[in-house]
Order: structure tokens, then C-alpha cells, then sequence
């Protein structure tokens, strides 16, 4: 029995350890990815963010220029007079430069008004809704599947644009007529698209689960264990070495992510745009790692080791000289009820500092320290209490070894 227990401690270890990192990736994809209302909340921001603005209007910009035929502007004007004064060919340029900053203008107007925040909300709820549908093996208007890629559509921000242009007098702008193939952005090919649907039709299910399935075999190993406190020690660099590691990971992405954009109208804007997206992942592998350097410290306090045993000794010692200074009343009395309790009432602490870490579903690395500080004054106010009142004798924590 005891060979049986120790397989399956190691064993809910071993999986918890392949299970937490993609359960924490999982669980951003879940909250941020298909939740419409956290997506808006997390992109949303972006409409305001200036290297986001300066990027989508070069890009509108850019395509509606390429559109301009000065020799026609140059018609439109001077009509008949060309053909009699050619020279006023001359002017194309001037026309051209004059008709390019109008166009610039009226992009960067645009995109810097509320409206534009209406329009950001408005069509990255429809990308959104649309990459769902195909994830789910659909289509739709605003990111569709041509043929083997999917591609956002941004004529509507480019109707926009050209409004605006005929609005300040440029009547020309409604020959305007970009192609279709000029209007959209290549967002995935289609073998990452086909990787990315075997994914989700598999993990969807338990996308939300699959964290706290990861955290409760953390858990149920520790509880397993023979070596409690060791397992807790090991389950806290786990999780540093999971947290580092999406740490990297995260950081080898923005690279990449930023050097593919680099070269095109949105590379300026890329930094911004990953730190924004990922931003929840990003906490949560700084948080990751902090809590594990938080609980690999407390696995190896109520370790075996004599370092350990000495420094609670010393704690021990220093909370019963602080208990013999409170005076006889409510507080002594509940003296022997934390000595018989302690260990719940230190399961409860964990737990509440557990909900302040993750709570309002958004991580936090100064919340996590400030949530370790007050458990640790906790944890030190039962220690006092349990010295107070009758003395009793001082259970000292050891470290469990095999029978």
C-alpha cells in the first residue's frame, strides 16, 4: 500500500506538472480568446493607444494613395486647358502631395475621434466573433477563409476614410474603388489554421478546467506524499520553473511576433499589440513564479532540515515570549482552541490568500506579495494565540519519513 501510495503521489505530480502550463494558457485563450465581453475589455483600450492609431492610419492611409491618379486629378481641375497647356502637367506632383496630406489628415482625424473607439469596439467584436466561428469550422464576413488563409476585413475603416475625404471636398475619392485583395489582412495559412482547429475541438471543453485540475494534483500529491513537506518544497520550484518558463516563452514570442510585423504599417504598433493581448498570460507567469518561490520557501520551513528545525525553533520560542506578554481576558482563552486547530486555521489562511491572489479573475504580482505578507501576519498572530492561556506542550513540525 505504501509502494502504491508513493506511485501515485509521484505520478499526480508528474502530471501536474505537464497539466499547469497548459492549463494557464488555456485559461487565458478561454477568458480572453472566446469570451466576447473579455476580449472587448482586454483589445479595447487599443483604440487609445497612439502607436495603434499612428499604424492604422498609415495603413488606411497608404492604401487609399496608391489609388490616386494625379493625371486625372490634374483633368478633373483644369479640364480642357490641359490639352491646350500641357505644361500643367508640371503641377502633378503639387496636386498629388497636396491630395496625399488632405488624405493623411483625414485618416489621422479619424482614427483619433470617438467614433473611431465605436468602430475599434464594434469590429473587433465581429473578429472575434467571426475567428470563433471558424475555429468552429465556419465562416464569416469579417474574418473569413480565402482559400488557404484567413484574412480580416477592413473595408468598413476604409469606406470611412474615404466619406470623410468627400466630406472636405475631395470628390474625387468616390472613384475611389480598392480591390478586395487590398482590403484584407492576412491573419493565419491554413496548416496553422488546421492545427489551431484540432486544438480547440479537443482542449474547448475543459479549457477552463484544466488549471485548477493542474493545482489539484499539486495538491493531491502533497497529500499523498510521505514527505509532505519536501513534495510542497518540489511543487513550489515547479511551479518557478513553469512560471520562467512561460516567462521565456512569452518573451521569445514578442520577438517573433514583432519581427514578422516588422517592415509594414503595423510593425510600430506591434509591441503594444502583443503586450496588450497577452497581457493576462504575462501576469500570470510572473505571478506563477512568485508563488512558487512562496511556496518552495514554505515547503522547506516544514522541512526535516536542521536550518529549518532551528529557525522554527526560534519562531516558536519568539511567539510564546510575545504570548506571555498579553494580558488574561478573551485572547488567552481562545489559547488552546488555536493550539487544537492550528493546522486548520493555517489550511484556511492558505486558502484565503489563494482567493486574494486570483481575485476579480485578474492577476497581480504587487497583490500576490501583499497577499503573502498579510497571510504571513496571520499565520504569526495563530502562532501567538496558540501560545497563550495553559501552557500546553509544543508540537514541533517535522518533516514525515518513510516507515
Amino acid at each position: 500500500m505504501t509502494r502504491l501510495r508513493m506511485i501515485a503521489a509521484i505520478l499526480a505530480f508528474a502530471l501536474a506538472v505537464v497539466i499547469t502550463p497548459i492549463g494557464i494558457v488555456s485559461y487565458w485563450a478561454q477568458r480572453t480568446i472566446t469570451d466576447s465581453e473579455r476580449y472587448l475589455e482586454t483589445v479595447g483600450p487599443l483604440s487609445e493607444n497612439p502607436q495603434i492609431q499612428d499604424a492604422i492610419a498609415t495603413f488606411l492611409a497608404d492604401k487609399l494613395e496608391e489609388q490616386i491618379n494625379p493625371e486625372q486629378l490634374v483633368d478633373d481641375i483644369f479640364g480642357d486647358l490641359v490639352e491646350e497647356y500641357p505644361r500643367l502637367r508640371a503641377i502633378e506632383p503639387i496636386i498629388t502631395g497636396a491630395v496625399d496630406a488632405l488624405i493623411v489628415e483625414v485618416t489621422d482625424r479619424i482614427v483619433r475621434s470617438e467614433a473611431f473607439e465605436e468602430f475599434w469596439q464594434a469590429a473587433n467584436l465581429a473578429a472575434q466573433k467571426s475567428i470563433m466561428l471558424i475555429l468552429q469550422g465556419g465562416s464569416d464576413s469579417a474574418v473569413k477563409l480565402e482559400g488557404d488563409v484567413v484574412v480580416l476585413d477592413v473595408s468598413a475603416a476604409l469606406e470611412a476614410v474615404k466619406q470623410g475625404l468627400i466630406d472636405r471636398g475631395l470628390t474625387i475619392a468616390e472613384r475611389i474603388n480598392i480591390p478586395e485583395s487590398e482590403t484584407q489582412i492576412v491573419l493565419l495559412e491554413a496548416p496553422q489554421l488546421a492545427q489551431l482547429r484540432t486544438i480547440y475541438a479537443i482542449a474547448s471543453p475543459v479549457l477552463a478546467a484544466l488549471l485548477f485540475i493542474g493545482l489539484a494534483l499539486f495538491v493531491i500529491s502533497a497529500l499523498l506524499s510521505r514527505r509532505r513537506a519536501r513534495t510542497i518544497a518540489w511543487t513550489g520550484v515547479a511551479l518557478f520553473i513553469i512560471g520562467l518558463g512561460l516567462v521565456i516563452g512569452l518573451g521569445i514570442g514578442r520577438t517573433t511576433f514583432v519581427n514578422t510585423l516588422s517592415g509594414t504599417p503595423f510593425g510600430p504598433a506591434s509591441d503594444a499589440f502583443y503586450s496588450q493581448l497577452f497581457l493576462f498570460l504575462i501576469n500570470s507567469a510572473t505571478v506563477t513564479l512568485v508563488v512558487g518561490i512562496i511556496v518552495a520557501a514554505c515547503g522547506w520551513y516544514l522541512s526535516g532540515s536542521r536550518i529549518a528545525a532551528e529557525l522554527r525553533a526560534v519562531v516558536d520560542r519568539g511567539a510564546t515570549s510575545i504570548a506571555r506578554t498579553v494580558p488574561p481576558g478573551p485572547l488567552t482563552q481562545s489559547g488552546p482552541w488555536f493550539a487544537r486547530n492550528g493546522r486548520w486555521v493555517r489550511i484556511g489562511i492558505a486558502i484565503v490568500f489563494t482567493i486574494i491572489v486570483v481575485i476579480g479573475n485578474d492577476l497581480s504580482v504587487w497583490r500576490t506579495i501583499i497577499a503573502a505578507l498579510l497571510a504571513l501576519i496571520a499565520l504569526g498572530i495563530v502562532q501567538v494565540l496558540a501560545r497563550t492561556g495553559p501552557t500546553e506542550e509544543i508540537v514541533v513540525i517535522e518533516e514525515d519519513v518513510e516507515v
